[in-house]
Parts: structure tokens; C-alpha cells; sequence
């Protein structure tokens, strides 16, 4: 039986959480009540409850006093926070401080409640499990830590050394100490280190604190930076003899990746691996793992900020993929002033189609490179002009997202444009041009394909194209962002939309992609949109 103790400053708070904890048939024993912080501690003292319930705001000593003060005492049990709305900073501080975890006042409902007393539970089993553990002495325990991380290092470089077998003795080591030990390997990307504050300034420190609050019976909790912003993560845990509502791996990804953005601000992609038994199986999950890596490249799948593993599967030899770098290659084999605006859709489409058909990086590259060759030998920049193909390829080798990889290809186009001279336009704009502009006008949410506008208007993509930027002055992919950002502006301008509503609105779901065309159409931010506004 596990003691539950009950603070709140209002007696019709405690008698709630009283009532909705089910005390018959289950493993909780009421023990009391206190009013404040002061109170509870010295109820603590007198009845020893495993389970402290506190709110945070009260007279005397607040909760946060009040978990402070536990965790520096003798207190071995755990601490669940009830909060309301506006207290999110109050609670942030109380898991930094030691809590186990936070409920709302306003939502508790006796299932979601009696879940979260069990969760607590076995988080107490697990830590009687481990005290009673002899193999996790420190003497020896440290010198297996180092031989374990040096191992995950060199499993993950895929270079054996003379540290590669202490590393696995190491960890099947840790693999003996208990009979239903299971392994969770993880790969976390941080992929907004350059804009953390203070508090999220060493995400090994942050990473390692909210594993050990997932696994606190661990046998064994390694985080290891593998090169910048990205880490490798191995946690070896029993799974509780009751294993009703234990978190999937999956789960567990999920649980880490939003505690990570929701108590530390921290940005983080995760591929994780299906917990593993034993060495062999823990070896190749974590080469799975490496093999996945890859696909962080890709915003898509940032935006979901988890995957397996096991399930990417590398595509290079895709028929879809050889098909689209094969139109893509051929896009400069058009001719009358149109090759260049078909290049630039053909490579947005080959970099969208390879995140869907999860493409190594570096085989996209090589195509989208095979292109800027094709604009060098051809005749639509002059020799005179002196282009340098070399630093743009330079620029596509070292992007390290799928969005940076087409605003270099969109700079790129921009700059040859610009070479190349646009034409003024017409005052005369002929009736398929309106159309087509129309459509764009109508469809600028929604993936627009320069095919699905030509057969709009009846005309040929490449003949579309010509008389398009003959008379408009651009290219349709260009008139497209322009219509999306000033449905944008006006969209930011009345203050009733977040950038991220606005962006997936206009049809640009990667937020670092519309914020960039933004900022290079008006020449600011679109956070500063509303403060203009204002002045």
C-alpha cells in the first residue's frame, strides 16, 4: 500500500481529491490532509506517505517550498501538482524542482486521476526494485558508465576499437542484474540549439533528467553527444511485472520530445527503436537508428518529431525518384525563355516527392546538383557573365534541411533571373493569362503545380511559361509566393491568427521556409507584423 497525503488551502479542494481517489481495491491508503506547505511537512514527518498531492499557491508555504524542502529531506516518495491555467511557469518550476508530474484543477476527473496515481506507483516499485538491486554499487558503477557510453559512441561511428569490447561486457553487465531487463535506444536531434536560452543550454544534462524521470528504476541511463545537436540515448529498465498502460516505445519518444518543448523549450527530433532484450538486439536497433538518421533532413518529418527506426527503410533505388530527377534533368531541354522557370518546379517537386518517398539526403543532392551542372553547360546564362556553378553546389552539399535546400535553389534561380534580364511586361494581358492568374488567386493554399495551370488554360507548360513572364514581368511559381505573402500579411495584420496557422493557411507548412520568403518580400519578420501595425 502506498500512503497518499492531500494540501490545499481549500477544504473543498482536499475533500474532492478525496473523493476521487477509489481507496477500496486498490493500493492507496489515505493518511490526511494539511492546509499549507508548513503543515504538510510536518504531517510528512508523522505519517510517512509515499504519494504528496499539493496545489501550488498557498498561504505559509507554497508547493514549491514545500517540494523544495522534500526532496532536501529524507522524503523518497513522489509529488503530483495540481495547478490551474495560468500557473504553467509555477508548474514548469515545480518538475524542474522535483514533481513527478502536474493535473488541472478544472479537468480532474477520477479515471484520469487514479491513472496518474498509478503511474506514480510503479514508478515506486521500480525504485524498491532498484534499491534492492546489489549489481548498481557506485564503486563500480561509474567505470561501467564511461565503458557503456564509449561503446554507444563507436556503435553509432560504426568504428570498432579497443573499446568496443569492455563497452559490450560493460553492458552485458548491466543486462544480467535483472530478469525482465528491456532496452529502449533513442537518436535525438536538438534542432533549436542556436536559439535556447540559459536554461536549455546543456541539453545532455536536460535530455539525461527527463529519462530518469521516465525510468527511475533504470540499471543503466546513458546520454551521449554524438556530434553537435544531436545525442544518443540507451536507458535499460525492467518493465513492471503489471505492464497494463505502459507506455509503448513510441509513447515514451512522444513523452520525451514534448517535455523537452513543453519544461525546457527545447526543440527535438527523435528516432526511437522497440525495446530489446538483448545485446544483439540492442546492437542493431541502435544501427537502425543510424540508418534512419537521415530522414531529420526532411521538415516533414521534423514537424512529426518522431519515427521508427526500424520502419526507414532507405529508397534510393525508388522508380518514383528516378522518374522526377529524370524530368528534372530534362526540364532545360525546353526552349523560348521557359527552361529556367521549369527547372525551379521541377526541383521543388523533387524535393517535396523525395521527403514523401524518404530519399537520402545526399542522393537528392547529387540530382539537384546534376542540375546546376545543367545550367552551367547550357546557354542560358552567357560566358560573359561568369557564373559560378562551384559556390552554389557548395551551398547545396552543406544544406542541412530540406528547407534550406530550396531557398538555395530559389537564390539561385533568383540570381539567374536577374543575369538573364526579365522582361517589363505588357499592358495588354491576354485572356489565358488572366486565367491563369485566376487560378493561382483561387488554388495559392494548395500544392500548385505549373501542369494543373496549363492544362487549366490549355496550353503547353512551356509555352505557359513563356508568355506568362512575357507579360507579367514573372514567373508563375514567383507570382504564386507573391499572392501567399500577401495573403499572409493581411492575414498577421488583423492579430487573429498565429505564424503557424498563417503559414499552413497559405499553403507553406515549413514555418522556416515562409518565414525566409517573408521576410525577403517585406523586410521583416512576421512576428513584427502586428507591432508595425500598431505604431
Amino acid at each position: 500500500m502506498y500512503k497518499v497525503l492531500i494540501v490545499d488551502d481549500e477544504m473543498i479542494v482536499r475533500h474532492a481529491v478525496k473523493s476521487l481517489i477509489r481507496w477500496e481495491d486498490s493500493r492507496f491508503e489515505y493518511v490526511g490532509s494539511a492546509a499549507n506547505g508548513a503543515a504538510a511537512l510536518e504531517m510528512v514527518q508523522r505519517t510517512e506517505p509515499d504519494i504528496v498531492i499539493t496545489d501550488i499557491k498557498m498561504s505559509e508555504m507554497d508547493g514549491l517550498e514545500l517540494i523544495k524542502l522534500l526532496m532536501k529531506s529524507s522524503f523518497s516518495g513522489e509529488v503530483l501538482v495540481l495547478s490551474n491555467y495560468n500557473d504553467f511557469e509555477l508548474v514548469r518550476e515545480a518538475l524542474r524542482c522535483g514533481a513527478h508530474d502536474y493535473m488541472l484543477k478544472l479537468t480532474l476527473k477520477t479515471e484520469n486521476f487514479m491513472a496518474a496515481l498509478e503511474e506514480i506507483a510503479q514508478k515506486l516499485d521500480q525504485k524498491h526494485d532498484h534499491s534492492k538491486s546489489p549489481l548498481l554499487q557506485e564503486a563500480g558503477q561509474k567505470n561501467t558508465k564511461s565503458e557503456v557510453e564509449e561503446w554507444l559512441r563507436e556503435m553509432d561511428s560504426g568504428v570498432g576499437t579497443h573499446g568496443e569490447q569492455a563497452g559490450k561486457e560493460a553492458l552485458l553487465e548491466v543486462l544480467a542484474g535483472h530478469p525482465a531487463l528491456h532496452a529502449y535506444a533513442f537518436c535525438i536531434h536538438n534542432l533549436e540549439r542556436s536559439g535556447l536560452g540559459q536554461e536549455t543550454a546543456r541539453p545532455q544534462e536536460t535530455l539525461h533528467q527527463i529519462a530518469e524521470g521516465l525510468f527511475p528504476g533504470n540499471h543503466g541511463l546513458y546520454v551521449v553527444p554524438a556530434e553537435p545537436d544531436r545525442f544518443l540515448m540507451l536507458i535499460v529498465s525492467p518493465i513492471p511485472s503489471s505492464d497494463a498502460g505502459f507506455p509503448t516505445a513510441e509513447e515514451l519518444a512522444q513523452r520525451i520530445r514534448g517535455l523537452s518543448k513543453s519544461y525546457y523549450n527545447m526543440e527535438i527530433c527523435i528516432i526511437y527503436g522497440n525495446p530489446v532484450a538483448a545485446y544483439d538486439g540492442i546492437a542493431g536497433q541502435i544501427r537502425l537508428n543510424k540508418a534512419a538518421d537521415y530522414l531529420s533532413f526532411y521538415s516533414k518529418h521534423q514537424d512529426r518529431g518522431i519515427f521508427n527506426g526500424a520502419a526507414a527503410e532507405q529508397s534510393e533505388q525508388d522508380v518514383e525518384f528516378k522518374l522526377l530527377a529524370n524530368q528534372f534533368k530534362i526540364s532545360l531541354r525546353h526552349s523560348g525563355g521557359t527552361e529556367i522557370d521549369l527547372w525551379l518546379e521541377s526541383a521543388s517537386v523533387l524535393i517535396r516527392a523525395s521527403a514523401d518517398l524518404r530519399i537520402p539526403p545526399n542522393s537528392l543532392k547529387r540530382a539537384i546538383i546534376g542540375g546546376v551542372w545543367g545550367i552551367a553547360s547550357s546557354n542560358i546564362v552567357s560566358r560573359e557573365a561568369m557564373w559560378n556553378e562551384s559556390l552554389w553546389i557548395q551551398r547545396i552539399e552543406a544544406a542541412p534541411t530540406d528547407s534550406q535546400l530550396m531557398l538555395i535553389i530559389q537564390d539561385m534561380y533568383d540570381e539567374v533571373m536577374n543575369m538573364i534580364g526579365r522582361n517589363a511586361g505588357q499592358k495588354y494581358m491576354r485572356q489565358e493569362i488572366r486565367q491563369a492568374n485566376a487560378y493561382l488567386e483561387k488554388h495559392f493554399s494548395e500544392r500548385v503545380f505549373i501542369s494543373e495551370v496549363a492544362a487549366h488554360v490549355g496550353f503547353s507548360e512551356p509555352y505557359l511559361c513563356q508568355v506568362f513572364k512575357a507579360e507579367t514581368g514573372s514567373s508563375i511559381l514567383t507570382r504564386l509566393n507573391e499572392i501567399r505573402m500577401l495573403k499572409a500579411y493581411e492575414m498577421l495584420s488583423s492579430g487573429n491568427y498565429l505564424i503557424k496557422q498563417v503559414a499552413m493557411e497559405v499553403g507553406i507548412p515549413d514555418p522556416f521556409y515562409f518565414n525566409r520568403l517573408f521576410k525577403k518580400r517585406f523586410g521583416v519578420a512576421p512576428k513584427t507584423v502586428k507591432n508595425i501595425q500598431d505604431r
